[in-house]
């Protein structure tokens, strides 16, 4: 029986590839495993949570990659392409820098892979697996096939799934919507519910870019999956565009459904910045207003952890302090604070690359930098040091491990969850850690 290996690199020696404990599953790896004939031995290895034996039989080996993995990627390639096997890079890399893609695999898928992939399967049987495969439209999700979860690593602290796809923000920074459309497109709700019930764990996570859409369409849907997630006995967060505290409703029946923990994309707590980056939809007036949308999601017992970038060409050297002040005045429960960075195939970085900002451009190798957790761009308000030392400071002043146990005690006391005060808990300090086990010195006085 043949084998194909799939193989989803990690980012070594940056303060992402510490972050190990904080995985998880690569969910559009397990859909193509799920679409491989059963004539093939498929396997998956994660490389955050275990290490890629190069000797390991294997006729085929397909490798994704975000920017920050490709100079991992490539070097996997390149061992196995040493040892005879046929190898295929995919992934939102690939996909925006085919040409350099195509210089290191054997082939290249661009886009999403779930219509190619039995086709590229196909090609490889017959021995003519052409360099370059393409899709050609979003393909729908109704047909994803039962991700087998048995392919997944036991070390995962938790498993995720997908209810829908794409995200129409459209956001300068994101390459989200050129990867995966602007429009949502949703899977079948009973398909998610069937999957959810095979987790053997109580708790879960949505990996949707947002479980609730901008539009009717996506409300609906997330009326409907929060009533069938009733009942389930499941604990469970998801990433969430902020607009959701615009309808009380949904929030109490995310609630009533299990929600315990939201991820909010803030990006930053100043409008110009925001304006910057073209996030204008936390500037709608329900919702700009992040103090009382915190509230809201603490009255219904939800804990938030907020997503904030430090260095947009809207900050100032002011914005450090005054995020710090922010995380301490509302309370929220968890926070990541993230370096401005350009990924290829965004409007950001055909700027700055226009505006000739960018500090490291020895592609491929330098792709490793571009991580969002260095500086890779001159800042248009601050110099470099500036914005890296405010940045360890942002953490250190925030997420120290007596701050973390601070911020989790007032997050018991703000949702009376134990369960919410203890993933805040990790989630701080383990992102904390992360940092200061990089290298970086971000210790500063209580």
């Amino acid at each position: 029986m043949k084998q194909i290996l799939f193989i989803n690199p990690t980012i070594n020696n940056t303060v992402f590839g510490k972050m190990k404990m904080l995985a998880l599953p690569p969910m559009g790896l397990g859909v193509l495993a799920s679409r491989t004939p059963e004539h093939y031995k498929v396997s998956i290895i994660d490389e955050n949570l275990e290490a890629v034996d190069f000797n390991t039989p294997a006729d085929l080996v397909a490798v994704t990659a975000t920017t920050g993995q490709a100079p991992r990627a490539y070097q996997i390639i390149q061992e196995f392409i040493k040892r005879g096997v046929p190898t295929i890079m995919g992934g939102i890399h690939a996909s925006v820098m085919t040409e350099e893609a195509v210089r290191f695999a054997d082939s290249v898928a661009v886009g999403e892979a779930d219509e190619l992939w039995p086709v590229i399967v196909k090609d490889f049987e017959e021995g003519k697996m052409k360099k370059i495969y393409r899709a050609e439209a979003f393909p729908s999700l109704e047909k994803i096939p039962k991700i087998n979860r048995k392919l997944f690593s036991k070390k995962y602290m938790i498993h995720s799934v997908q209810t829908s796809r794409g995200c129409p923000c459209n956001c300068s920074f994101c390459s989200v919507t050129r990867f995966n459309g602007a429009r949502y497109r949703f899977r079948s709700i009973p398909d998610v519910i069937e999957e959810i019930e095979e987790i053997e764990d109580r708790r879960f996570f949505i990996a949707d870019d947002s479980i609730v859409g901008l539009g009717p369409e996506g409300i609906d849907h997330a009326k409907r999956l929060f009533k069938s997630l009733k009942g389930l006995g499941k604990s469970w967060g998801s990433q969430v565009c902020i607009t959701i505290a615009e309808h009380d409703d949904l929030l109490k029946a995310a609630a009533e459904a299990g929600a315990n923990t939201f991820y909010i994309g803030f990006e930053s707590i100043e409008a110009e910045s925001l304006k910057s980056v073209n996030k204008n939809v936390n500037l709608r007036p329900m919702i700009k207003n992040y103090k009382n949308t915190i509230r809201k999601f603490h009255d219904h017992g939800i804990g938030v952890i907020g997503g904030f970038i430090l260095g947009t060409d809207g900050d100032t050297k002011e914005i450090f302090d005054k995020t710090i002040e922010f995380i301490h005045e509302t309370g929220i429960d968890g926070s990541q604070f993230t370096i401005m960075t350009p990924f290829p195939g965004t409007r950001l970085y055909s700027q700055v690359e226009k505006e000739g900002r960018l500090l490291f451009t020895n592609y491929p190798e330098d792709w490793v930098k571009y991580n969002a957790y260095e500086a890779v761009i001159q800042p248009r308000n601050m110099t470099i040091d500036e914005l890296v030392a405010g940045w360890r400071n942002v953490y250190s002043e925030t997420s120290s491990p007596v701050r973390s146990l601070r911020r989790s005690l007032k997050t018991l006391m703000n949702t009376g969850s134990v369960v919410n005060a203890s993933i805040n808990l990790f989630w701080n300090y383990y992102n904390y850690k992360a940092v200061r086990d990089s290298g970086m010195n971000i210790d500063a006085p209580l």
